[in-house]
């Protein structure tokens, strides 16, 4: 992991494993009260069969961040309940406690434990002495895992291992790349009236359908996106507590879950913000995932380029309410040369003493944030609708990525021009 996350003395832990045991002790078998995939309510019986200590506590570690426990049982009637239901059930709420349900070898962790140590078999077992066995080691630490990479605690992500290890392993091989931005308590204190803009105003109008832990994160949101995304405003009309955009960044808070196919075809997003809610143990911070150097995207768009009216990272875009439409479109123009823009400019500026409009240009990855602030695009003869507003507005349907990437020009590297 990155961040570091809070690590606590391996005596706290050996408590809630005393606590765990005896549980079992008294109850290995038990009646699970659960709801099937009707939603009905039903009840299911089960016995454990075995237990094991894995990870950081079960190596000796004088301080660990969780206690890892593998647990075996046999379903003796009904449905298998979940396993938060089961833990819940049976143990009660044990904070900083992770169960894997399996064995060592073959666990929901996706993960195998070589060095899994046998505490609990059966009611009246010496699972005091597998305790006492397990040496404490000043040098022992936590293991090296295949998702160090990603930031955050599984236990913060809706995700299951199997998809962190896939995304571990895209960012390894270049298809994504992220960073954590770390929010600390000045971050969350509130913002001075004085320096929050008019576009953060509207997240402030949102902030009231969020959840109670959803708005504690509000400050820090609007520093961290005045960082990362200066010039996008604010969208909620998915109508989500904990999904909303601004500008091209999707922000996903709570207990956040990166789509499967994050970028697929999606002209409008460069990044993600996975933000948690604000926990004790932490990491505390939003995890900004983008598209890596070898993604399709980022390649494609590599050697692609416009220009376009406004200043850097803000462009003009021309509001049409056509007739029998409901709903404005902005559309931004787009153009291949320097020249064009300029033309285009003067035309527009043509009669008027005001200066001209200033041309910027963008290339890569960044034509995404301009795609993100627009209903529509016209590039040359191309009329490409971005939302479902432009393509109403230009009755056609939203234009796919490799349809926006091979309308936009090339750039032309100057050291291959021919002199004249």
């Amino acid at each position: 992991m990155a961040v570091a996350e809070r690590r606590d003395p391996r005596e706290s832990f050996t408590k809630k494993l005393v606590r765990i045991c005896q549980r079992l002790d008294e109850a290995s078998t038990g009646v699970i009260a659960h709801k099937n995939f009707l939603n009905k309510a039903v009840t299911s019986q089960l016995e454990i069969t075995s237990l094991w200590v894995v990870g950081s506590y079960a190596r000796g570690a004088m301080t660990c961040g969780d206690l890892d426990l593998v647990l075996e049982y046999k379903l003796i009637e009904g449905y298998h309940p979940t396993p938060q239901t089961i833990t819940k059930t049976l143990f009660g709420s044990l904070q900083y406690v992770r169960y894997y349900f399996g064995t060592p070898d073959s666990s929901t962790s996706g993960v195998v434990f070589p060095d899994a140590i046998l505490i609990w078999t059966k009611p009246g077992c010496r699972w005091k002495l597998a305790i006492d066995s397990i040496q404490p080691d000043p040098n022992a630490g936590r293991a090296t895992r295949e998702t160090d990479s990603i930031p955050l605690r599984a236990e913060q992500l809706y995700m299951e291992p199997e998809r962190l290890h896939q995304l571990a392993a895209q960012e390894k091989e270049g298809l994504l790349e992220w960073e954590f931005v770390e929010i600390t308590a000045a971050d969350l204190e509130p913002v001075p009236a004085e320096e929050i803009s008019v576009r953060d105003k509207k997240l402030l109008r949102i902030a009231p359908m969020m959840g109670k832990k959803s708005q504690m994160l509000i400050p820090a949101i609007i520093r961290i996106m005045a960082r990362y995304e200066p010039i996008g405003v604010w969208d909620s009309s998915d109508s989500y507590r904990v999904r909303f955009s601004c500008g091209a960044t999707a922000l996903h808070l709570g207990r956040p879950a990166l789509p499967y196919n994050p970028f697929g075809d999606e002209p409008t997003i460069k990044q993600y913000a996975l933000i948690p809610h604000i926990s004790r143990k932490g990491p505390n911070g939003a995890w900004i995932i983008r598209r890596g150097p070898n993604h399709p995207d980022t390649q494609a768009l590599a050697n692609r380029h416009a220009y376009y009216l406004g200043s850097p990272g803000s462009p003009e875009t021309v509001t049409y309410l056509g007739l029998n439409k409901i709903w404005p479109t902005q559309i931004l123009e787009l153009f291949s040369t320097h020249e064009e823009a300029k033309e285009f400019s003067a035309m527009l500026n043509e009669g008027s003493e005001s200066p001209g409009t200033a041309i910027s240009r963008a290339e890569g990855l960044d034509l995404i944030s301009l795609f993100a602030l627009a209903d529509a695009v016209e590039i040359g003869d191309h009329q490409l609708a971005i939302t479902r507003a432009g393509a109403i507005y230009f009755e056609q349907d939203i234009a796919t990525m490799s349809e926006i990437i091979a309308a936009l020009p090339l750039a032309i590297n100057a050291a291959l021009v021919p002199s004249t």
